[in-house]
């Protein structure tokens, strides 16, 4: 939305009712203020599933410091995103990825972070897409991004060394490869 309203009272029903059902309370694509007032009123672990730190690289769709730590005090998890624009290099390399990666885990631990790619196999297709209908993310501006790439499944075995080589335990790595988001999944979904 063009401004973040926050919530609003069918906004808090809908999250009571989400949490009741045992659905998956996600805050990507949602403004700072908004998913600041549903992780406070989700009583269920909060997750955002394709996020990537705002300290390390200050774009709209990245998320601040606060919100991270308010996701890990809820028990949630925060999926770091492939998208290159979103990170602080358009290439969308390993070390890009596991720069935003890291400063989640050392800001609340590595039970909190996951992967969340966003991964898209045909990236002409989808930017091309985008462009012809640029409601739906208005950023594009009929503006070609070809220069921004996402990062592809084959990174991860890269991705598992970076964080090995950081000193993350094999436990830990697991987590972050989909442990952490599975523990989640069994907590919230009945």
């Amino acid at each position: 939305e063009r401004t973040d309203a926050g919530l609003s009272r069918v906004g808090i029903r809908v999250i009571e009712e989400m949490n009741r059902v045992g659905m998956l309370v996600d805050g990507t694509h949602t403004g700072y203020r908004t998913t600041m007032e549903a992780m406070e009123v989700s009583t269920a672990p909060f997750i955002f599933s394709h996020c990537n730190a705002w300290e390390v690289f200050p774009h709209y769709r990245n998320i601040r410091d606060d919100q991270i730590k308010a996701c890990a005090a809820s028990g949630g998890v925060i999926g770091v995103n492939g998208l290159g624009e979103f990170l602080d290099d358009p290439r969308a390399t390993s070390a890009s990825i596991f720069r935003h990666l890291d400063h989640m885990v050392q800001l609340v631990g590595p039970a909190h972070v996951g992967i969340g790619l966003d991964y898209v196999k045909n990236t002409g297709r989808f930017w091309n897409w985008l462009r012809d209908n640029p409601d739906m993310w208005p950023e594009i501006d009929g503006k070609p991004h070809t220069d921004t790439d996402f990062a592809q499944p084959e990174q991860i075995p890269e991705l598992c060394e970076l964080m090995l080589a950081q000193q993350y335990s094999e436990d830990d790595v697991h987590a972050i490869l989909g442990g952490n988001f599975a523990r989640v999944a069994r907590e919230v979904w009945r």
